[in-house]
């Protein structure tokens, strides 16, 4: 971990990258023009167009409860389509475009080069942002905690049964979590509140 003042270790920007079209209709990254170590081919999806635009407009109400932007953008590399390769295969060139803001349709490849972790924090910002959201949008028997989120999060990809997790698996996850079980009915809360007796609060 660096120190204050400490200058983080940064990497060379990636140029290019092909990707493929999995059985999933997820799209993965087969090469990209620097040599990968174990770490890197752990991460090798890749969100399309169409997700990057589902994640942004989940991204969008959680504005208000502290969501950071900078944090947002710093997790993803945009790419921009250089060519068709055919056979589900497609070239992506780097863009200096930022994703959200650009009209054209723009892939995103989690930032997971970088030792200083932007993507693993946008995992972490976002968990967080998400049970703030739900705690004041929601009526639950008690607040949620990150850690309940991340259970259930950990739980459904388990039971999914993909030998890798997507990105978007991994983002959708979280933005889409809500736990419909711990819900109350209306008439209920007063009284579960009150035999509670505000246990198991949870604040930022």
């Amino acid at each position: 971990m660096a120190m204050e003042g400490e200058k983080k270790a940064s990497v060379r920007p990636i140029g290019w990258c092909v990707v493929r079209l999995g059985d999933d209709y997820n799209w993965w990254v087969e090469k990209i023009d620097r040599p990968l170590d174990s770490s890197d081919e752990e991460r090798l999806s890749i969100l399309d167009p169409k997700q990057v635009e589902y994640v942004f407009d989940l991204l969008e109400p959680l504005r208000e409860y502290g969501l950071q932007g900078a944090i947002v953008l710093r997790a993803f590399l945009p790419f921009a389509i250089e060519k068709d390769l055919g056979g589900g295969h497609v070239r992506l060139q780097t863009t200096e475009k930022e994703l959200g803001k650009s009209e054209e349709k723009l892939f995103a490849l989690p930032n997971t080069f970088d030792d200083s972790g932007p993507y693993a924090e946008f995992l972490d910002h976002i968990s967080l942002v998400q049970v703030k959201f739900l705690n004041d949008t929601h009526k639950f028997v008690r607040r949620l905690t990150v850690t309940d989120l991340e259970e259930s999060v950990r739980v459904h990809c388990e039971l999914d049964g993909a030998q890798s997790l997507h990105v978007f698996q991994e983002i959708a996850g979280i933005l889409e979590y809500g736990q419909a079980e711990f819900s109350l009915d209306e008439g209920e809360e007063d009284g579960e509140n009150e035999a509670r007796g505000g246990e198991d609060e949870w604040t930022a």
